[in-house]
């Protein structure tokens, strides 16, 4: 039996197919606050998916978020900022481990899972994005990895799913937090599917219409029948904004080092406002959040348990060592937009500084492997 939420940050709806299978249709439900996932959604995932996964009468699950502006936007990281002010620094190690405990599992579902990241889709929803077996995109979708502005680094895999955007532009969009739209996302390989806001109820009803069938079975028709979509939605398309910039970025991310990278990078500014923007947040960031992710992004992961597992050691030491809470609390906290970075930039930014978040002395094991 499926269990149905009716209220609370998640909602949980169930549809019986024509075949008398089911359809589970899961909403973030926080639209105040871009329906940014909190402590309480993540245990109702860890919760209900699993019996989910469990029903071979389940034979889609589809994830969607609560209003028109976002999938999700993000991780709420406010709460996490006030156990460290309290002086509680080992709460990285529940916060990271149950986050990418979720992440992972949506990964491992062999139940079709479908993502509608229509709106803003953000650091902790690009996490819940990528682990769909069908990530669908919209003309209204803006996506995002910008950890640096807090002082963290873009995680929730995205050291493993940033590394596999084509001509290294994943590590541009790291280092940048730059926003992508859907025309963008789906040339880039982080969509599947790119519809038209009004389609989400053609396919929930295209699920709801198929005949008894396996879960493969499922995803394929489900496959066929979004493409089909695709190509009657592909004339409202919104214009690439990465296009014509694409080469000479692609020019710029081959220098040496990160500190080459960076400048050279920001010798682009000029060429347009979405680059100008992309550019002003690496050079506002976090000179150690660019180390960070630089270093994980050339780690090369192969899978993404192996990137979860070297991002929850890096988190739970930015949680102890400063730079994190330091981020949140000018960027979400006191809004003052004015971080002090423990470093003025990369080139000044010791590299036995980076080394201390990769140390994995005193740092508990991960619950998710």
């Amino acid at each position: 039996m499926v269990s149905i939420l009716n209220d609370g940050p998640l909602l949980v709806q169930t549809h019986t197919t024509e075949a008398g299978q089911q359809v589970v249709e899961v909403t973030l439900n926080a639209p105040n606050a871009l329906n940014a996932l909190n402590g309480e959604m993540v245990d109702l995932l860890l919760q209900h998916v699993p019996a989910w996964e469990a029903d071979d009468n389940v034979i889609a699950i589809v994830m969607r978020g609560s209003g028109s502006k976002a999938f999700c936007a993000g991780g709420d990281v406010r709460q996490l900022y006030h156990e460290i002010n309290k002086g509680n620094l080992d709460v990285g190690e529940s916060f990271f481990n149950h986050e990418y405990t979720m992440d992972l599992m949506l990964h491992r579902l062999t139940t079709p899972l479908l993502v509608w990241g229509s709106g803003y889709v953000i650091g902790g929803g690009m996490g819940l994005l990528q682990g769909a077996a069908i990530r669908i995109g919209t003309h209204s979708s803006r996506l995002a990895m910008p950890e640096v502005t807090i002082g963290l680094f873009p995680d929730v895999g995205a050291s493993y799913f940033l590394r596999q955007v084509p001509d290294d532009l994943g590590l541009f969009l790291g280092l940048t937090g730059a926003m992508l739209n859907g025309t963008d996302g789906r040339q880039l390989g982080l969509l599947d599917a790119l519809l038209s806001d009004e389609d989400y109820q053609h396919v929930i009803q295209a699920l709801k219409t198929m005949p008894r069938q396996s879960q493969s079975d499922t995803l394929e028709k489900a496959q066929e029948h979004i493409k089909c979509l695709e190509s009657k939605a592909s004339t409202n398309a919104l214009v690439s904004n990465l296009q014509s910039h694409r080469a000479s970025i692609i020019a710029a991310l081959k220098q040496p080092d990160l500190a080459s990278v960076v400048a050279s990078l920001s010798s682009l500014k000029g060429q347009g406002k979405w680059l100008d923007k992309a550019i002003q947040t690496m050079e506002q960031g976090s000179p150690t959040s660019l180390h960070l992710f630089y270093r994980a992004f050339n780690a090369a992961f192969t899978n993404v348990t192996a990137a979860l597992l070297q991002e929850y050691v890096v988190g739970v030491n930015a949680a102890r060592l400063g730079e994190f809470k330091e981020g949140v609390r000018a960027l979400l906290i006191d809004k003052d937009r004015q971080p002090k970075w423990r470093y003025t930039s990369v080139e000044d930014t010791p590299i036995a500084w980076i080394d201390q978040f990769f140390i994995t002395d005193n740092v508990a094991p991960a619950h998710f492997s």
